[in-house]
């Protein structure tokens, strides 16, 4: 499995599970200039923004370690991007990481609901 194809395994088992948890995701893999939001869904009132990591057990930095403070203002950024152009008027706004980790007989699901905020500026 290359990198393409295992991160689209890991959103696909990532998808799987928030369904499972009441989090309707609605876009995949969404881009505004060089920003990805891997997921984006919602659940009650609450827009949710995802980032999924993927790793092989024992392979580098675990997947929430990857997701440094650079990568998190990106991610809000996008998200505010995405509510604007949306024209979302967002009160509840979560920021989670979906972190897989893998081998050949098992994987690992580590979801950390709001495992970032966003500060008001």
């Amino acid at each position: 499995m290359n990198t393409t194809e295992r991160g689209r395994w890991g959103e696909t088992l990532a998808v799987i599970h928030l369904e499972k948890h009441k989090t309707q995701v609605l876009l995949r893999n969404w881009c505004w200039n060089r920003y990805e939001i891997d997921l984006i869904g919602r659940t009650g009132k609450t827009w949710v923004f995802v980032e999924v990591k993927v790793r092989k057990w024992g392979f580098g930095a675990a997947g929430v370690e990857a997701v440094n403070n650079q990568k998190q203002e990106r991610i809000i950024q996008a998200a505010h991007h995405f509510l604007r152009i949306h024209d979302i008027n967002a009160t509840q706004i979560r920021f989670d990481i979906i972190s897989i980790e893998y081998n050949r007989h098992m994987r690992r699901i580590n979801h950390i609901p709001d495992a970032f905020i966003c500060l008001p500026t």
